[in-house]
């Protein structure tokens, strides 16, 4: 959003620019170190050179949106060095200064935090942000928030200042950044109970987005609230009067009006102007005998108490909702305590004590989630969106341990959730294992789960991941765990069968010698090195059929071939028996993507049906039904079987 042109400042901006630099300057010296002031020196001085000529679309001098975005910092009571990284956000993006000479200025961690907020840019010939660009783009900054939440804050300022000076921007511009807005920093912020700032994002996209409908949106709540607001200070009057009667200490009684920002999603009129009223006491127990006082004075709405104290929500909102008929008129009530409303209001903000720490353990849950799709290079930011847009329930471990998972979210998501080892061996799980019924409710891996139960996960060690089991979970962590055992297990059965091919090979030829001495010798080991090869890789390699075993013998003179062909002899049932775990005419084929299991095209075999199997000049298996060998098959002399078998189908008891 900056342009480069030599200018005049006014004198408006000047003195704007010089207030922003009072107060952060202030803030630092008040709550900073001596580094911290001479790093914010150094920083100030920095952006003054390399932004000083840059204007934004506004006419306004660029430089005033990095002190804008530090003040923001400053308000929110974050620490020095963040309000430090807030002024420097821009300058590897927009100027000639390289994360290098971050690096090298102010150290590690600020050059970490301006890259990780630098968009990726496009090639110079390419006319419009493509979305591989964007997905890079976020993939870097959602590994820094992982890093370090407080890169995050500067990422939410950043965007709520461009946004409050977007009206200088092309129609086009002003579209697409508040969707990406409305898609994407809106519900993090939401997530991370960032109320106030999910608010403002939220109004100034639906102003852009939907001018004429805002316009009317604003107009209707004013009209509303006149009309409204003798009645609404009647009921006001009614609440203060019954705590005050019961001498109960509160801070205010207030009343919530319907916000412009919840109505982006509706076109229809305003029906309704009172959202409900506000009670802000001292402390916990004084919101309990608030909702004491309250209760007995008016009539109750059955069915409608919400204790958010003991068990607040996802996004860790606390507080007490309940509602009422006050003067005939049906309306909610919210009881607080003016920690509570703090929390509610700036989210995880409000538990920053000066430590980056507290902060993560606070949103443990959400930032271990986010940890795991950063460092997941196939997630994309439809898995984050997905994520931080889904409803949340909370579910209990047997000691009591809450755990929260999105809405949909399975056994199996529970069990990956505690440890990828219980995940990976779960088939099902024992619903509220404490409670005192003597028939426990045992339930699938892939049931889903529901708000408030306790679980206790049942494992069998013989059990592993399969690929199908990436349809029964929800969360981004279990796929990544499911597809990193998958492919774990697929590199042991490749490495098996590699070895069962060379020890079948070894012995062809009357080789007394097994694999793993053979393997150690210094030829083999010669042989290894020059191709770059570990002795697993080697195993691997040969059991996918990416290496052909004869060649690579032939070509380090390893083995001497009496026969130059390939294997003549029909592999044998140990060979097959390691991979299919089976014996006799019962061979349990656990995993068909086997890349020497191949299932003919002509007939779709399973359980049910005999079948047949051979052993083609490849070394691989392949499965026909019995019924399609009655037909006249040709074969060249490179396709021809070696030798046919037959297995019937597994008798039922």
């Amino acid at each position: 959003m900056s342009t480069t042109k030599q200018t005049n400042i006014s004198a408006s901006d000047k003195s704007l620019i010089s207030d922003l630099d009072n107060q952060i300057r202030s803030y630092v010296q008040a709550n900073g170190t001596d580094k911290d002031a001479d790093l914010l020196d150094q920083a100030i001085a920095d952006i003054r050179k390399h932004h000083g000529h840059q204007l934004r679309k506004s006419g306004q001098p660029f430089i005033i949106h990095p002190l804008r975005v530090a003040s923001s910092i400053c308000r929110a009571g974050l620490d020095a060095p963040t309000v430090v990284a807030a002024l420097l956000h821009d300058i590897i993006e927009d100027t000639k200064i390289t994360h290098k000479d971050i690096h090298e200025r102010y150290g590690s961690w600020y050059a970490e935090i301006v890259t990780g907020l630098t968009k990726i840019k496009k090639p110079v010939r390419q006319k419009s942000v493509t979305a591989d660009n964007l997905d890079a783009t976020y993939q870097r900054m959602l590994k820094t928030m992982v890093q370090d939440v407080r890169a995050l804050f500067i990422k939410l300022f950043d965007r709520l200042d461009n946004m409050r000076d977007m009206d200088a921007m092309p129609r086009d511009k002003q579209r697409r950044i508040s969707l990406e807005t409305l898609n994407i920093y809106v519900p993090i912020a939401e997530r991370l109970g960032l109320t106030r700032i999910c608010q403002e994002h939220t109004e100034l996209c639906f102003k852009l987005l939907y001018p004429k409908r805002y316009k009317k949106t604003l107009k209707e709540i004013d009209e509303l609230k006149k009309d409204r607001i003798s009645t609404i200070n009647a009921m006001q009057d009614s609440l203060r009067f019954n705590i005050e009667k019961q001498k109960l200490p509160f801070h205010k009684i207030e009343p919530l009006f319907v916000h412009p920002a919840s109505r982006i999603q509706e076109s229809g009129p305003i029906d309704h102007i009172l959202e409900g009223f506000r009670i802000v006491v001292k402390n916990s127990l004084d919101c309990f005998q608030a909702l004491g006082i309250i209760h007995t004075n008016y009539y109750v709405i059955p069915l409608k108490i919400r204790d958010y104290i003991s068990n607040p929500l996802w996004n860790g909102y606390e507080g007490i909702q309940t509602e009422l008929r006050i003067e005939g008129e049906q309306t909610c009530i919210e009881i607080v305590s003016e920690e509570m409303l703090k929390k509610n209001q700036y989210g995880i903000m409000a538990h920053w004590h000066g430590s980056p720490t507290e902060l993560a353990d606070y949103y443990q849950i959400y930032l271990s989630q986010l940890d795991q799709m950063a460092g997941d290079e196939e997630v994309r930011m439809l898995d984050v969106m997905s994520y931080v847009q889904s409803d949340q329930i909370q579910v209990y471990s047997p000691k009591g341990d809450m755990l929260v998972f999105p809405k949909g979210a399975t056994v199996l998501d529970f069990a990956y959730g505690i440890h990828s080892e219980l995940g990976n061996h779960c088939i099902g799980a024992l619903v509220n294992p404490s409670s005192v019924s003597t028939t426990k409710k045992r339930v699938p891996r892939e049931r889903q789960l529901f708000a408030g139960e306790a679980l206790q996960i049942i494992t069998d060690p013989g059990i592993h991941p399969r690929e199908e089991w990436l349809k029964q979970v929800k969360t981004a962590k279990s796929r990544s765990q499911i597809k990193k055992a998958v492919e774990h297990q697929k590199v042991i059965n490749a490495r098996n069968s590699g070895r069962a091919l060379l020890e079948r090979k070894l012995r062809e030829i009357g080789t007394e010698q097994d694999v793993e001495k053979w393997i150690k010798s210094k030829v083999v080991k010669e042989a290894l090195k020059a191709e770059n090869l570990s002795a697993n890789k080697f195993f691997q390699e040969i059991g996918l059929q990416k290496r052909p075993l004869q060649q690579f013998l032939r070509k380090y003179k390893l083995l001497h071939f009496e026969r130059t062909g390939r294997l003549k002899e029909m592999i044998s049932p140990v060979f097959w028996g390691n991979i299919f775990g089976g014996d006799k005419n019962i061979f349990l084929i656990d995993d068909v993507q086997n890349p020497l299991i191949k299932l003919a095209s002509c007939c779709f075999p399973n359980s049910s049906l005999r079948i047949w199997f051979w052993i083609s000049q490849f070394p691989e298996i392949k499965f026909q039904v019995s019924s399609m060998m009655t037909k006249k098959l040709k074969f060249t002399s490179q396709t021809a079987p070696k030798k046919f078998s037959k297995i019937n189908p597994p008798r039922r008891k």
